[in-house]
């Protein structure tokens, strides 16, 4: 029988080229969006541009339950208010452990200390809290009841800092716990795509 060597040539070409591309796909894939997203706060009628994905810490509370941890989702973002720009940290205390075994309330007067390789950094919540808190969902705010969420002022300088530390790690002013947060996801690449585009006194 003869063997048509120019077809299995060809179908030999294609399967080592597909097979070539599929790490490629693959990677394309997974790869996560980190462009900054424009929303509109209609509280204020200013402009927000929020990290597409938030920072996540949390700390393990095995000694409550197997598997439960306390979580601070914290997010970055920038606020254009007709051409005055603020830069904001907001962050979302929250925890997988029953409330009637979690011990002393969380707080969102208690100020955020935020501990960068060799430094550590602390910010007050902002009083009052700004409008832009209303939009729970716009800033990545948890489901559900019992997450604390805060406001605080930051400067572009400062987020620079934290987007490129070795290390990160977290706690609150009022923890009567020892353990900080340390950070669970780290999505800095969204904050670094954020502040590529930061605009403002303290920015570019």
């Amino acid at each position: 029988m003869a063997i048509d060597w120019t077809h299995s040539r060809g179908r030999s070409r294609l399967t080592t080229a597909i097979t070539l591309l599929l790490p490629l796909l693959a990677a394309c894939a997974g790869a996560r969006n980190t462009q900054p997203r424009e929303v509109l706060d209609d509280s204020s009628g200013s402009t927000l541009f929020v990290v597409q994905q938030p920072l996540l810490f949390a700390r393990s509370r095995s000694d409550l339950a197997a598997n439960a941890r306390d979580y601070v989702t914290l997010v970055a973002l920038q606020e254009d208010r007709s051409g005055k720009y603020s830069s904001w940290l907001i962050a979302h205390r929250w925890s997988t452990v029953d409330p009637r075994m979690g011990g002393q309330s969380a707080s969102v007067t208690a100020p955020l200390r935020i501990i960068a390789d060799d430094r550590e950094l602390i910010f007050k919540p902002a009083t009052p809290p700004p409008t832009l808190l209303q939009n729970r969902e716009l800033i990545f705010a948890p489901r559900g009841a019992g997450a604390q969420s805060a406001a605080y002022a930051v400067d572009v300088p400062t987020l620079r800092y934290l987007a490129t530390a070795s290390r990160l790690a977290l706690r609150y002013g009022d923890d009567a716990l020892s353990p900080a947060y340390s950070l669970w996801d780290d999505s800095r690449s969204a904050l670094q795509e954020l502040l590529s585009g930061a605009t403002g006194v303290s920015g570019r």
